[in-house]
This record gives C-alpha cells, structure tokens and sequence, in this order.
C-alpha cells in the first residue's frame, strides 16, 4: 500500500467507529448491525462477528436468516469501486463463512430484502459471482 492509500485507510476505523456510534446511539442498538466490514484496501473488521444476529438486512425475517457484511465505501456508477485488494476481502470473508456454516450458501445484496440500491451494481454484479 503506498503512503496515499495508507493515509486513507487510517480513516476506515474511524469511519467504522462512526458508524457503530449511529448505529448504538441514533438507532438504539446494541451494537453496529454488520457482521463484518471490509474496506478497499482489503482489511476486514469485525463487528458483531461470527455467530451473532445482524440487524443490517431490512427485515426482521432476513436479519434471522442472513449475516451482514459492509463494504466501506462508495459503489458509484461507471467507476470500479471495488479494489483488488476489496475484492479479495470479500472473497475470503465469504469463504470463511461458508466454512462455519456449510448449509448457508446463498450470498443475497442488502437489495433483495429491502427497498433500497444499496449494495450499488458493482457489488450487486460480485455478489451473483460469489
């Protein structure tokens, strides 16, 4: 990572930290409503973890069904978002969960619960790869 990227990753806890504080504090949960989230530069953070409820998913019914993973960053129209090193965050994190939990195979966007464009089409394009 050059110095660029690394001045720009030193704000991604921070960015997380923000979120967690929305997340416990405007919205009133326990903790922040992902599982995990990744950044471009391709680290992976913790947040509620592996085996813990999300409440990232839109509804009640897929917050019961599906764990949260969030990228931390902008999925913008025309322009690759996603870098190499996100990509393989991703990838990995996905392989792990597959690996705790052999019957849960199906990875959805935040799109398919909820009304919404989030994850953005880029995402929405590597998920159905994944």
């Amino acid at each position: 990572m050059n110095a660029d990227e690394q001045r720009l990753h030193a704000n991604c806890a921070a960015r997380i930290r923000a979120i967690q504080a929305f997340h416990m504090d405007g919205r009133g949960w326990l903790d922040i409503a992902y599982n995990h989230v990744f950044c471009r530069h391709g680290f992976v953070f913790a947040g509620r973890g592996f085996g813990a409820r999300s409440a990232a998913n839109g509804t009640t019914r897929a917050n019961d069904a599906y764990f949260a993973i969030c990228f931390l960053g902008n999925d913008s129209a025309g322009r690759a978002d996603i870098t190499p090193p996100g990509f393989r965050a991703l990838t990995s994190l996905v392989r792990e969960y597959r690996r705790r939990y052999p019957g849960g195979r199906r990875v959805r966007p935040h799109s398919d619960f909820f009304g919404t464009e989030c994850p953005g089409d880029e995402l929405r394009a590597l998920i159905r790869k994944l």
